[in-house]
């Protein structure tokens, strides 16, 4: 039977001027998801914008000066402090998320009916962005004017989006038959003497998978493909899903004193829920012909593999902030939020299924699955986000405008990995990102304005932008890591404050928001040695856009 070695048939020409950062020579969105990367580790830090209520949000979120809000606990706790009478209120949010590829093809043909589509562009989602209560426990004439104690959720991030990647006809080399065939080679993977692999480190399961779904073999000289024609063409197609947030409980006291100074504090308890699942297709094809019995016995049709990861964890973090107002149309405030320490538990598995043909018969169908695997307790995954300083001013005008703007500083290059779990045969991966962080990010900025206008005594109007800066350092713009990373955000809000009565209100906001992100590939190879022999799947790049609207009910006693 004639052996046909993917990797050295074609000698391919590098494609990648972008820099990657990795530990081995192998990467991509369909490799290390049995992990936490470096670059999940930024993400789920990656909490420039944060949600909250309504009225918040009409104002872009800029309330480290202005206060009295719900939000206040996750930005300024002294604006607790600023409340003169107890508020509880529930905000619902939802939101529709649609993501441009640049670099992919269509990913179905043109007239595919939508019933007809397992994968998409867009989400929508409904959730809840704020719920909870300030409460007035103390109040009095003297230096201490008040003191207000809140118990508050609000969501500070959302992962929800999920794109398409699709490219034809690429060269055979360009196969993740030969990703995983190469790596099979490069890191020695062996079978058994009757001819099985066993799963054993989760790093390698994809390997395995491809073995028994055919798309890699092995005898006495290494591992080899036999089931894909070097002349073959191959359509490939990718899926990213994202879901999830990131929320925080906050138990905050603020003071008051003698309506001048306001300082406060918060405990913030974050809970993480995030499911990412990766999915890669290939179809074979040969316009110049099938390969003959003689040639080719085993023919490959097609495969697909589907990788899904779920993160859940919490953390602790700390706020304390001030806020001045030397006069009463001028607040001036200022926050420190110490770097959130999080503890989490990863759960990974795969699937990988294949057809196979016999000279254009058909043979078989495999389906394949990985263990499960389940990295909680003494085997979680631990992580520090960064450290935050928050500046605000707020300007009273006329008593009927309000003009509120904040600055945000994040040290993302402190970010850290602290644990690292055990596998079998108390393998370790030795990692800690301290490194790669300070080595390709640098400090995070995030501006914020807001205006609300009374239109009437009961009915308000609002307006908002958020500006949020690349975490990149210079030089790493064009990087392509494992999971692709925000970069540029910009937000444009907008809302509508009504007064029924003087205790029951209803907020409306409406959000609108770009996202860029980094390149990324499904798979790549990097030479060590020569860079003619690198290969991988196409290059794409995601842009993301948000619609979201929150509504508040709230009431004040």
């Amino acid at each position: 039977m004639k052996r046909f070695y993917i990797a050295i048939m074609v000698v391919a020409v590098s494609l990648f001027a972008a820099p990657r950062l990795s530990a081995q020579d192998f990467g991509g969105v369909n490799f290390n998801n049995e992990i936490l990367t470096w670059s999940d580790v930024h993400n789920l830090s990656f909490t420039a914008h944060n949600y909250g209520t309504a009225r918040s949000m009409g104002m872009g979120n800029a309330f480290t000066a202005l206060g009295a809000d719900l939000t206040s606990a996750m930005l300024n706790p002294a604006g607790i402090g600023m409340y003169v009478e107890s508020d509880i209120s529930i905000s619902a949010i939802g939101q529709f998320t649609k993501s441009k590829t640049a670099g992919s093809e269509p990913y179905y043909e043109k007239g595919t009916a939508k019933w007809q589509q397992d994968f998409y562009d867009h989400t929508e989602r409904l959730g809840l962005s704020s719920v909870g209560g300030v409460f007035t426990a103390y109040r009095s004439t003297g230096a201490l004017t008040n003191l207000n104690v809140g118990v508050v959720y609000n969501r500070i991030a959302d992962f929800n989006y999920s794109s398409l990647g699709a490219s034809r006809n690429q060269y055979a080399v360009n196969s993740m038959a030969n990703f995983f065939c190469t790596l099979s080679n490069v890191d020695g993977l062996q079978t058994t003497a009757d001819g099985k692999m066993d799963f054993g480190n989760p790093y390698f399961d994809g390997a395995t998978l491809a073995y028994y779904n055919g798309l890699t073999n092995k005898d006495g000289e290494g591992w080899f493909i036999d089931r894909i024609g070097g002349d073959a063409l191959v359509d490939q197609f990718s899926s990213i899903d994202v879901r999830g947030s990131l929320g925080e409980y906050d138990f905050s006291v603020g003071m008051n004193f003698a309506d001048i100074v306001y300082v406060g504090a918060t405990v913030g308890i974050q809970s993480l829920n995030y499911k990412r699942s990766v999915f890669y297709g290939e179809n074979y094809l040969y316009p110049n012909g099938y390969p003959s019995y003689q040639d080719m016995p085993n023919q490959l049709d097609y495969m697909n593999y589907v990788q899904r990861t779920q993160l859940s964890g919490t953390g602790i973090n700390f706020k304390v902030g001030v806020t001045v107002r030397p006069v009463h149309w001028w607040r001036v405030g200022v926050a420190y939020h110490t770097p959130t320490y999080m503890n989490t538990t990863l759960v990974y598995g795969s699937d990988m299924w294949s057809d196979t043909y016999s000279a254009g018969d058909k043979l078989n169908y495999v389906n394949e699955a990985s263990p499960r695997l389940e990295n909680s307790g003494k085997n979680s995954w631990d992580y520090t986000s960064p450290s935050r300083l928050l500046f605000g001013t707020a300007f009273t005008l006329g008593g009927r405008v309000i003009v509120s703007a904040d600055y945000e500083h994040s040290w993302y290059q402190s970010v850290a990995l602290h644990n690292a779990p055990r596998y079998l045969d108390n393998f370790k991966y030795n990692l800690d990102y301290k490194g790669i962080s300070k080595e390709i990010f640098q400090s995070g900025s995030t501006v914020r304005a807001g205006v609300e206008g009374y239109v009437l005594p009961f009915l308000a109007l609002r307006a908002g932008y958020i500006w949020s800066g690349n975490t990149l350092r210079e030089g790493w713009e064009d990087l392509i890591a494992g999971h692709q990373i925000p970069t540029r955000q910009e937000f444009i809000t907008a809302g509508v404050g009504i007064k029924f009565n003087q205790m029951v209100y209803l907020d409306l906001a409406y959000q609108y928001s770009t996202t860029n992100y980094t390149k990324h590939q499904t798979f790549y190879y990097v030479d060590p040695v020569d860079a003619a022999l690198d290969f991988g799947s196409k290059v794409f790049q995601d842009n993301v856009t948000r619609h979201i609207a929150v509504v508040t009910l709230g009431l004040r006693f």
